[in-house]
C-alpha cells in the first residue's frame, strides 16, 4: 500500500507538467485566433471602401470626409448596447490583469473581460484613436481564467494568466520572445524558473499557430543600414529627457481628461456623443490622428512628414487617445504611445540632422524615441526592446534603442511611476510597489487566523473563581464582557494576584484589532505588545482571540504560498 502511495506521489510532479504544457497549448491556440481575428478585424474596417465615397463633401476645392461621424456613430451605439446587455459600468485592461496575478484572494471579472474586449474591437474598428495591444493582453488573461476554472488543472492563477498574456503579445505581435518577456517583466514582476516553462510554451504555440493559418509580416519598416552607436549615442543620451517629458505629459493628459470627464457629470451617452463630435471634426481636418496608426508610424520612421505635420499629429494624437478613452470607446493605450513616440521622433530625427546626424542614422533615432516611449508607458522596457528587434527583423535596431528606452524609463519612473497601469491602481487605493507579498498579506484580515484558546469572565466574577478557571484552561489571561459580550478589559494572573477586586487588575484599554484589521495592521498593532493573547471585537463585542504566535504562522503560511507559485 505504501508504494502505492509513493508512486502515485512520484507522478504528481508529471502530471501537473502534463496539465501545464495541455493548458500552455490551448491558450496559444486561442490567444492566437482572437488576437488575428481582432487585429485583421480592425483593419478591414478602418481600410478604405468604395462605398467611402458617399461620404465626402466638397466645399470649394477643399474635399472632406465625414466617414468618421458614421463609423463612431455606429460604434458608439453598440457600445452602449453591449453595456447595457452585459450590465459594466466600467472597463478592464492590462492594470487589472497584472493586479490579478500580483494577489491570489480575487480573480478576474470574466463578463467584464470578455465585455472589455468586444468594445475594445467595435471602438477600434469604429476609427477611435485606440491601441489594440492592452486589450489582446487582458482577453488572453481573461481567457487564461475560463479555461483554469473548466479544466480544474492544477495551476496557479497568476502562472495561467502570465501564460495568456504571453500568447496574446506573442500573436498580436508577432513577437514570441517579447511575450515570454512581458508576462514576467510587467505581470509576474520576477524571472520564474517554475512559470517560463508554460509561458514559453503558451508564446512560441500561439506564434507558430500564427504562421501556420495566418500570414505574418514585420510591422515596422525601415532601412537596413549599419549604425554607428559612436555617431548615435550623444543624441540618444540627449533625447531620454524629451522622450521623458512627452510621457508625462502624454499619461497627465489621459489622467486629467478622466477627471475633467468625470467632473462635466454628463451621462455615458452624452459622453459618447460628444467624443464623436470630436472626432468626426479631426476626421477632417486630421484624419491621421485617429485609428490604429500603423501606416502613419511606418510613415513617421522613414521621414514622409514635415516637421510641423509631425508636431500636429504629436499634440492631436494625445488629446484624441485621451478623449476617447475616457469617454467610453475603450481600448489601449500602447498603440497610440507608439505612435506618439514616432512622432516625437521624427522631430527629434529632423533636429539632429540639422546639427549633424547623417541622415541614413535619423531612422535608427526616431525608432529608438518610439521605443522609449511606448516602454516608458506601460513600464517594461526589456519588452520594447525584444519588440523593436522582433517587429524590425534588425538587431541593430533594438541595440541603439536600448540606451534610450532604458535612460527614459528610469526618469519616467523618478518623475512619475513605473507605468501608467500602476498609476491606475494606485488611484484605486493598490499600491504596486509594495510588492506581492505586502498586498497578499492586506488583503487577509485577522478574522482569518486561527483562534487561539481564551477564556471569558463576568465583570461580578471573583478574583477565586477567575483565578481557578484560567489555571483549569492552563492559561494567563481572561477578558471580561458583560451579558451581551461587550469587552469590558482584560485581566492577566499576575494582577489578580496583587490586588483584592476584578476591577481593580482590569486593563481597560487592551489592545484588541477589529475585524477589518489586515495582517499587515495586526503586525503594526503589535509592535509593543505583551501579553498572551490580542482580542478580536466587532463593534466592541468579543468575537475571537490570537497569539502572537497565530499572526505569524498566517504570515509565514502567506509567504510559503507565494514563494511556491
Amino acid at each position: 500500500m505504501s508504494n502505492k502511495v509513493k508512486f502515485t506521489s512520484n507522478l504528481k510532479p508529471i502530471r501537473e507538467i502534463v496539465d501545464q504544457v495541455i493548458v500552455a497549448v490551448l491558450l496559444g491556440i486561442i490567444t492566437a485566433i482572437v488576437a488575428n481575428g481582432f487585429v485583421e478585424g480592425v483593419r478591414w474596417a478602418v481600410k478604405e471602401h468604395p462605398i467611402d465615397s458617399i461620404f465626402n463633401i466638397t466645399i470649394g476645392d477643399i474635399s472632406l470626409s465625414c466617414k468618421v461621424f458614421v463609423t463612431m456613430g455606429l460604434a458608439g451605439l453598440l457600445i452602449l448596447l453591449i453595456r447595457k446587455l452585459l450590465n459594466i459600468s466600467e472597463w478592464a485592461g492590462p492594470a487589472e490583469s497584472i493586479y490579478a496575478v500580483q494577489q491570489y484572494k480575487e480573480t478576474l471579472d470574466i463578463r467584464r473581460g470578455l465585455g472589455s474586449t468586444v468594445v475594445a474591437f467595435v471602438a477600434a474598428g469604429g476609427g477611435a484613436s485606440v491601441g489594440q495591444y492592452g486589450p489582446l493582453v487582458h482577453f488572453g488573461a481573461t481567457i487564461a481564467v475560463i479555461l483554469r476554472n473548466l479544466s480544474k488543472i492544477s495551476i496557479s492563477q497568476n502562472i495561467v494568466i502570465a501564460c495568456g498574456v504571453a500568447g496574446a503579445i506573442s500573436a498580436g505581435f508577432h513577437a514570441p520572445i517579447a511575450g515570454v518577456v512581458f508576462a514576467h517583466e510587467a505581470l509576474l514582476r520576477k524571472f520564474s524558473v517554475g512559470a517560463i516553462a508554460p509561458i514559453s510554451v503558451t508564446a512560441i504555440v500561439a506564434y507558430a499557430t500564427n504562421q501556420y493559418f495566418f500570414q505574418t509580416e514585420l510591422t515596422f519598416f525601415v532601412p537596413t543600414i549599419p549604425i554607428d552607436l559612436n555617431a548615435l549615442i550623444p543624441f540618444l543620451l540627449l533625447s531620454a529627457p524629451i522622450c521623458c517629458l512627452v510621457v508625462i505629459s502624454y499619461m497627465h493628459v489621459l489622467r486629467q481628461t478622466k477627471h475633467l470627464v468625470s467632473a462635466s457629470k454628463w451621462s455615458f451617452k452624452h459622453q459618447l456623443l460628444g467624443c464623436i463630435v470630436v472626432a468626426g471634426i479631426m476626421g477632417m481636418v486630421l484624419p491621421d490622428v485617429l485609428g490604429l496608426g500603423i501606416t502613419q508610424i511606418n510613415q513617421m520612421i522613414n521621414n514622409e512628414f514635415t516637421i510641423s505635420y509631425l508636431f500636429m499629429l504629436l499634440m492631436g494624437k494625445i488629446i484624441m487617445t485621451a478623449l476617447c478613452i475616457n469617454t467610453g470607446f475603450f481600448g489601449g493605450i500602447f498603440g497610440p504611445a507608439l505612435f506618439i513616440g514616432a512622432a516625437t521622433g521624427g522631430i527629434v530625427a529632423y533636429a539632429a540632422v540639422t546639427v549633424g546626424l547623417s541622415p541614413e542614422m535619423s531612422h535608427s533615432l526616431s525608432v529608438a524615441v518610439m521605443a522609449a516611449v511606448g516602454a516608458a508607458v506601460i513600464g517594461a522596457p526589456l519588452t520594447v526592446i525584444i519588440i523593436v528587434i522582433e517587429l524590425t527583423g534588425s538587431y541593430a535596431y533594438g541595440l541603439s534603442a536600448m540606451l534610450c528606452v532604458i535612460l527614459c524609463s528610469t526618469l519616467t519612473l523618478r518623475l512619475f511611476g513605473l507605468s501608467y497601469f500602476d498609476r491606475q491602481l494606485l488611484d484605486l487605493g493598490i499600491d504596486m510597489r509594495i510588492g506581492q507579498e505586502h498586498i497578499a498579506l492586506l488583503q487577509i484580515n485577522v478574522t482569518e487566523i486561527r483562534s487561539s484558546s481564551y477564556i471569558i469572565v463576568e465583570p461580578h466574577t471573583s478574583i477565586a473563581e477567575t483565578q481557578e478557571r484560567m489555571q483549569t484552561a492552563n492559561l494567563h489571561e481572561a477578558y471580561v464582557c458583560n451579558e451581551e459580550n461587550v469587552l469590558l478589559g482584560k485581566v492577566s494572573m499576575y494582577d489578580l494576584a496583587q490586588t483584592m477586586s476584578l476591577d481593580a487588575a482590569m486593563d481597560s484599554h487592551p489592545l484588541y484589532f477589529i475585524t477589518t484589521d489586515s495582517l499587515v495592521d495586526a503586525m503594526k498593532k503589535i509592535t509593543t505588545f505583551t501579553g498572551e493573547t490580542i482580542p478580536i471585537v466587532s463593534q466592541g463585542r468579543l468575537i475571537n482571540a490570537i497569539s502572537e504566535g497565530d499572526l505569524f504562522h498566517k504570515i509565514l503560511e502567506v509567504q510559503e504560498r507565494i514563494r511556491t507559485h
